[in-house]
């Protein structure tokens, strides 16, 4: 039977390398042999296997079960256009709270207001907003519910009645209630934290590090930084207990030099995990330049060497970047879209509003439903194809397709639609970043770190 090679990518590992199998998303450590039997068939049909040796046609075989060969004419199969209607809600951040006390220099919600003027969610409507949840969450048993802002912490009232619902209805309804919530940490009084303990809410702190970096970043509306503020009130969250505490980082472009002096700082503080993302360009003045750039990935390239070398003395390296990667590598976790948003995954705002998702939030064209009516799945539907348009050919030809899913709809909108950029201007970055992880996971593999690995499964599925 004669046959075709299936789209795939080998990356350096060792003596051999890495195979990832582009459709499955699956990885193989492969030894020096292999890949140089892949490398002489790149660009060409396989070779005939009677004209190869023993060992080399064990190698094909080996690569028919991987299904890196497969029979001619198997051609890609078009991605199955999918229904948001018959995706049950699972996730929603709920905008407790559209307006802050602080205004961050890289805010992409316009100081907590999403552009619209300041507003609080009501009680009455943060429990509606629960039940809606439920509602639409068909036979999916778990639901998560984040709580965000703006700062959340700015409307207790709507946190209570929020976590109250969710408490009744995961006893009633047998439906299990996940909740969490980000704020800037400058509003965690005795009060607040007692009501995020109470309800096991988990936390998510906005910090940049150290209060030279923090300070240039995050300021109060008088302009004064919040860094002391912040750190006079974690003690009391971190001795809460209620649930490990995580620093999410945002940097701009000038920052990313010091990406580990941050992540060092903040474990020193306390935090059991920091995830670090580099700052939206809301405006040209954001965007990052090729060294910027280089100096990103070699501090992530530098935490995940890291990360390795505390895997092989059987710890765990809180970055959480890295993480949910090395989490979805293992467990050979595709994807045929960039992320939920509309599949399973909506915002809504403090006027009760759904929105495709939290970062959309305030974007009329990207208004789905309210929670008297329920999301609507056509409007869900038209909001997508808007968002994705152009990108099927744009990916087909990329191996990280099935990794990926085409980026943030958000980044890819606010790149293309406001600034003008050209569509995949932040492939090669993401890419770069994707062909760390799979060498990282590589050198795990190899090291005998499959406990750890294993241990990532949960992570995961949450």
């Amino acid at each position: 039977m004669p046959y075709q090679w299936a789209d795939h990518q080998v990356f350096p590992a060792g003596e051999g390398g890495v195979l990832l199998g582009v459709d499955q998303g699956s990885l193989f450590l492969i030894d020096r042999e292999t890949r140089e039997l892949l490398a002489r068939g790149q660009g060409s049909a396989p070779p005939d296997p009677a004209g190869l040796c023993a060992a080399e046609r064990e190698i094909m075989e080996g690569l028919l079960d991987a299904r890196i060969l497969v029979s001619a004419g198997s051609g890609k199969r078009p991605a199955p256009e999918i229904d948001p209607a018959l995706i049950p809600l699972t996730t929603m951040v709920l905008e407790v709270a559209q307006d802050c006390n602080l205004r961050c220099r890289y805010c992409y919600a316009e100081g907590g207001s999403y552009g619209g003027p300041a507003r609080l969610l009501e009680p009455a409507l943060a429990r509606r907003a629960v039940e809606r949840l439920v509602e639409e969450s068909g036979d999916r048993e778990r639901l998560t519910l984040i709580l965000f802002g703006g700062e959340p912490l700015l409307n207790l009232a709507a946190v209570e009645a929020a976590a109250q619902a969710a408490q009744a209805l995961s006893r009633d309804g047998g439906k299990r209630i996940f909740l969490s919530l980000t704020t800037n940490g400058t509003l965690l009084t005795p009060e607040a934290v007692a009501l995020l303990k109470r309800h096991r809410i988990a936390v998510s702190v906005s910090m940049d590090g150290p209060a030279e970096l923090h300070d240039a970043n995050r300021v109060g509306v008088d302009g004064e930084g919040s860094y002391a503020r912040i750190v006079s009130r974690l003690s009391g969250l971190f001795e809460a207990g209620s649930a490990p505490v995580a620093a999410r980082v945002t940097l701009v472009p000038q920052q990313w030099s010091r990406v580990e002096e941050v992540f060092d700082h903040l474990l020193g503080l306390g935090f059991q995990e920091v995830g670090i993302s580099p700052a939206s360009p809301i405006h040209r003045a954001l965007l990052a330049d090729a060294e910027q750039e280089e100096r990103l990935f070699e501090s992530f390239a530098a935490l995940a060497a890291r990360f390795v070398r505390e895997a092989s003395l059987g710890r765990v390296l809180p970055f959480g970047n890295l993480i949910d990667l090395l989490a979805r590598l293992h467990v050979g976790q595709t994807k045929s879209v960039a992320c939920g948003a509309g599949l399973g995954y909506l915002a809504v705002d403090a006027g009760g509003s759904f929105y495709l998702c939290h970062r959309l939030t305030g974007e009329e064209e990207f208004r789905v439903g309210t929670l008297e009516s329920g999301p609507d799945p056509r409007s869900i539907g038209s909001a997508l194809k808007r968002l994705g348009a152009g990108r099927e050919e744009l990916c087909a030809g990329c191996w990280a397709r099935t990794l990926c899913g085409g980026g943030c709809h958000y980044e890819n909108h606010l790149r293309e639609n406001r600034l003008g950029l050209p569509a995949g201007s932040s492939c090669g970055f993401i890419r770069r970043w994707l062909q760390l992880g799979i060498e990282t996971y590589a050198e795990l593999r190899a090291g005998g770190a499959e406990p750890l690995l294993q241990m990532l499964e949960k992570r995961a599925k949450c």
